[in-house]
């Protein structure tokens, strides 16, 4: 039982850390992501959150709603590509021109690129700049770390487009990696 267990833990831990692959493709384009209609609502119950539901607008509902729709389909298989390039890359010393690593770094910034157009508007319509003094916020139970997200995975495209070593990729992937745990683990996504 014990060898059981210690062998599936090995191959979800090494699907997460290698790029997907199929026999045609080595790191399949990510279709394109279409939101659809639901009942979901955000939470209100968290403090702050539940002095601030009367801030949200029906907006900023559609767009986390839509946002969290996007984050259950498509955010652990970009991560994992992501991931499993920079491994890539890291294990052919940041050689960009070296075996697989061009085509797999197109489709994974098409990808990034991809997820990050989608989210740009409903991300910007989550979070808003309170006036006068310029603070910064989202009323919806983690609209900010949806936010954040977005900025990242923009970030770790435009890191590869600059075919930055792998060390340098690793921080906005792993500051991606904090804010999706954070989105997951709060369950906000939960039903969308």
């Amino acid at each position: 039982m014990h060898k059981g267990f210690t062998l599936a833990a090995a191959l979800i831990a090494a699907a997460l850390t290698a790029p997907i692959a199929n026999a045609d493709n080595p790191t399949p384009s990510l279709p394109q992501f279409v939101p659809h209609a639901s009942d979901w609502q955000p939470d209100t119950t968290v403090y702050p959150y539940n002095l601030w539901q009367n801030r949200v607008t029906p907006e900023q509902v559609a767009a986390m709603r839509d946002s969290c729709q996007w984050f259950n389909a498509q955010y652990d298989q970009l991560m994992s590509q992501t991931l499993g390039f920079q491994k890539l890359l890291d294990s052919q010393h940041d050689n960009w021109q070296a075996p697989g690593v061009p085509h797999a770094a197109n489709t994974i910034e098409a990808n990034l690129d991809q997820s990050a157009a989608f989210l740009d508007p409903r991300a910007h319509t989550l979070f808003i700049v309170n006036y006068p003094d310029q603070s910064e916020y989202s009323p919806v139970y983690n609209g900010d770390s949806m936010y954040h997200l977005w900025y990242q995975l923009t970030q770790i495209s435009d890191n590869m487009k600059h075919q930055l070593p792998s060390g340098q990729l690793n921080a906005h992937i792993a500051t991606a990696n904090v804010y999706g745990t954070t989105i997951r683990g709060s369950g906000v996504c939960a039903g969308a």
